[in-house]
């Protein structure tokens, strides 16, 4: 109770204090300088920004010369740079994926209809009639009362699991209803499957709970991928990952006397219990391996009374580079993916260090390769300048698109953290109110870069104007940003146009971030998780280590 008093209190001292910091009339975050950087890193000169390319070095210049200039500490034992061990992995799989099955055999077409992958560095790897083990969401979460691995070994077998959780699509409030949990997403089935040590494991492409379509699965078969170097050569992790289209799936289950449907009321079925599908399954990757030095940038301010807690802002500075031609351009620019925010990271830099000096420390991570899968973000977490249980906060965002100043701060993640009350008093000084992310399904909250502070237990927002711009009103801001996931993410349209984009939302967010930020490296509070968040067990064993 004490611990909530303290907490409640903290707020209405935060709302004095953000209201005084926001009489401070731009707090030195300017339009010009915003657009500034959006309009350098995602130029032509920099070919879309991809790691591993002169384009890296172009972008880590920039951002360092920026930091350097404004007066930032060098953050890495005395450089701005944190060296980042990428593994480079271009692989062929089998043209067909065959299963063995009591009406007879299926063989799965590359691409069209499996795609599979490896980070375990072997040159090749077979799975040879491998006994199929369906287990449901390949969820062990004790909080939930779920163990799809109840009853049995599946160590040195293929693992058939659905995408998302069993909550997904249902009236049952069973896991968080509608609202995607880590639990769902395909990165922890993939662990999962390797702590429990599968030989491969396939997850069942469904777009709605999976929150992208097939080709987007497709485009990582049979491609180069990243991935952070590992001493052992990931010799834990499955030999094959990967997935099944819905419809071979259906045919897969159908073979073995089930129907789609079947299957998936058995898996959402709160006393589901794993079985063996009669079915054996064979398929090969082939790989080839390259190692190189991606980097992070890392500016500092040394807090004056705490130096050794800080608020971490991170924001990656990599995009997708050169790539296939549309409409004749083949560079993908990354202007609002994700040199918007690189643009916010540094000018909320700067505003701190025009301020007074906070008593906690400021860090501005910039970091690479989260279009690979978070690889900079993840290798600074494992590898911090400050402990995760001296980080206060991660304060992150991803994609602000260009329409101008928005009514709403949409936090993505909405619920889990003490945060939002921060973000929620801090918005009401530039008259906005703060909106639950409109498409929790997609489990955006696990996607961008403050996830991997996230999972070592450290709260994070990922914050911005995004469902109501003051321009368009809510109908029609929806429509752009539909538009804007259809036309122009990942694509090389993605770009920066003086004459068509409204920075002003853009500036809006670096403001109301350096408040929030600045209100927590003053404070002597530690923001926890809400009692409810699958990530506050975490924080409270890591704050007991300080204790």
């Amino acid at each position: 109770m004490m611990r909530r008093i303290l907490y409640f209190a903290g707020c209405l001292a935060l709302t004095a204090c953000v209201v005084n910091s926001g009489q401070k009339e731009d707090l030195g975050i300017t339009y010009e300088n915003i657009e500034k950087h959006v309009k350098e890193l995602s130029s032509d000169v920099y070919k879309g920004r991809a790691p591993l390319t002169e384009s890296e070095e172009l972008s880590v210049n920039y951002i360092k010369a920026q930091m350097e200039e404004m007066g930032l500490e060098p953050a890495n034992n005395g450089s701005f740079i944190q060296e980042v061990p990428l593994m480079q992995v271009t692989s062929k799989i089998s043209p067909t994926l065959d299963f063995e099955t009591p009406k007879g055999d299926l063989k799965f077409n590359k691409l069209t209809e499996y795609v599979t992958f490896s980070r375990k560095v072997k040159d090749e790897m077979k799975v040879e009639d491998s006994e199929v083990i369906f287990a449901g969401f390949g969820i062990t979460a004790s909080e939930y009362g779920r163990d799809d691995f109840d009853g049995i070994d599946v160590k040195g077998k293929t693992i058939i699991v659905f995408v998302n959780d069993p909550g997904y699509g249902t009236q049952d409030e069973y896991f968080k209803g509608h609202s995607m949990t880590y639990y769902g997403r395909w990165t922890y089935k993939f662990e999962e499957a390797a702590r429990r040590g599968a030989k491969a494991c396939l997850i069942v492409h469904e777009t709605g709970p999976a929150g992208y379509p097939w080709a987007v699965v497709r485009n990582n078969g049979e491609s180069t991928e990243f991935y952070l170097q590992d001493k052992d050569g990931y010799r834990n992790r499955c030999a094959l990952e990967g997935w099944l289209t819905k419809d071979a799936a259906s045919r897969l289950f159908e073979s073995c006397g089930l129907t789609f449907e079947k299957a998936k009321a058995m898996a959402i079925a709160k006393d589901f219990k794993p079985f063996a599908l009669r079915s054996k399954v064979s398929g090969w990757i082939k790989s080839e391996f390259k190692n190189d030095i991606s980097k992070n940038v890392c500016g500092l301010i040394k807090g004056t009374e705490r130096p050794d807690e800080v608020v971490v802002y991170t924001a990656h500075w990599d995009h997708l580079g050169v790539g296939r031609v549309i409409d004749g351009d083949s560079i993908y620019n990354g202007a609002t993916d994700n040199a918007s925010a690189v643009s916010w990271l540094l000018e909320i830099a700067r505003a701190f260090k025009q301020g007074e000096q906070p008593k906690r420390s400021a860090l501005f991570l910039a970091v690479t390769a989260e279009e690979s899968g978070l690889l900079g973000s993840s290798y600074y977490a494992e590898n911090p300048i400050f402990p995760m249980n001296k980080t206060v906060a991660c304060i992150n965002t991803d994609v602000i698109l260009f329409l101008g100043q928005f009514k709403d701060v949409t936090l993505t993640g909405y619920g889990q953290t003490e945060l939002d009350e921060w973000v929620a008093k801090a918005a009401k000084v530039q008259d906005r109110y703060v909106a639950a992310d409109p498409n929790p399904e997609n489990g955006m909250y696990f996607r961008s870069d403050q996830f991997p502070f996230v999972k070592l237990g450290v709260p994070a927002i990922f914050a911005k104007g995004y469902i109501d711009a003051r321009a368009y009103g809510k109908e029609k801001t929806l429509e752009l940003v539909n538009n804007y996931w259809k036309q122009t993410y990942h694509k090389p349209s993605d770009e920066y146009v003086a004459e068509r984009d409204n920075l002003e939302g853009l500036v809006e967010d670096a403001r109301l971030m350096y408040l929030v930020g600045y209100d927590l490296a003053t404070s002597t509070m530690w923001p926890n998780w809400n009692e409810d968040s699958e990530f506050r067990a975490i924080r409270d064993q890591s704050m007991q280590k300080t204790e």
